[in-house]
């Protein structure tokens, strides 16, 4: 028995070493590839970016979905498109950007549906990626302990795929979802381009309960971004017909929320409706024709706000 206890002792000891070699080891080629590496060009917009600024603030929703050289040429601002994945979830995208925040700056928030329910604003396997292969650990430190909580899970995989031969062989870069694919704006544009050949899939329901904690997380947002001397406008991510017909009684909740807090809400969400010809690959992603959309709805309603007649 005690020669069988000695074996699964030093099993376990090998097992913990393997994941903890795996979680020192620097990030592998592949995830050198990926477009969550874009974070360090992005923490450096909005360390260098001078003002006038306005800084667009969700998930890849924003990143593949706007066209921030119309919005600079025509609101003479100068754009900071903040946008990644939703996967990092909003309380992140929320307490990273304030760390930049500069007086003046203009911050449009319009985070994916999805974020208000359940837990997804927490973050995920994404914002895990993020801190071991952006953050030198240090955002670990920096993170809530209900993200922390939701992201352990995730550490095994992580640390596994460390070791396997596709991370660091045969590799070749998705155009739409690498570091790459971004401009000097933050902008994924590399889809401008491409066509997506299957069929755009329908979003019938969000998961879980309303998150009030979000609600709450954005009043707060509001109120830092006052100290700072910042300016808060909300906005609501493009969506295909399809997806908010099935969500419209949860859209129109979050609305009602937010618009509770005080905080400033620049345009309705059916603003943002987009038919399947301006998608690209998912509901919250437009193609060229989706993207020129979004950008001049945007324009008009931050025109009417910034610079009202």
């Amino acid at each position: 028995m005690k020669i069988f206890l000695k074996k699964v002792f030093l099993l376990g000891l090998i097992v913990v070493a393997v994941f903890a070699i795996g979680m020192i080891l620097p990030a592998t080629p592949k995830a050198k590839m990926s477009l969550l590496m874009s974070k360090m060009v992005k923490d450096s917009l909005l360390e260098n970016v001078k003002s006038p600024r306005i800084i667009f603030i969700s998930g890849s929703s924003m990143s593949l979905s706007l066209n921030s050289q119309v919005v600079k040429d025509s609101l003479h601002l100068n754009p900071i498109n903040t946008g990644i994945h939703a996967g990092l979830g909003l309380f992140y995208m929320l307490d990273d950007a304030l760390e930049h925040i500069q007086p003046g700056d203009i911050v449009v928030l319009a985070p994916e549906y999805q974020q208000y329910y359940g837990n997804f604003a927490e973050g995920g396997e994404e914002l895990l990626r993020v801190a071991f292969d952006t953050s030198s650990r240090k955002l670990l430190l920096k993170l809530r302990r209900e993200q922390l909580l939701k992201i352990y899970p995730y550490i095994p995989k992580y640390a596994m795929q460390k070791f396997l031969p596709g991370q660091y062989f045969w590799l070749r870069a998705k155009d739409a979802y690498s570091k790459d694919a971004f401009n000097q704006y933050g902008d994924a544009v590399a889809h401008w381009k491409l066509t997506f050949d299957k069929p755009v899939p329908v979003y019938k329901s969000f998961e879980g309960d309303f998150n009030h904690d979000v609600i709450t997380a954005i009043a707060q947002f509001d109120k830092d971004l006052k100290a700072k001397n910042a300016r808060l406008l909300i906005s609501f991510p493009p969506y295909q017909q399809s997806s908010f017909d099935f969500c419209r009684a949860g859209i129109h909740y979050i609305e009602s929320q937010i618009r509770a807090t005080g905080a400033q809400v620049i345009c309705k969400p059916e603003r943002y409706i987009m038919t399947n010809d301006l998608l690209f690959d998912t509901p919250y992603h437009l193609n060229k024709k989706g993207v020129d959309r979004r950008t001049a709805l945007m324009v008009e309603d931050l025109q009417a706000v910034l610079h009202p007649h």
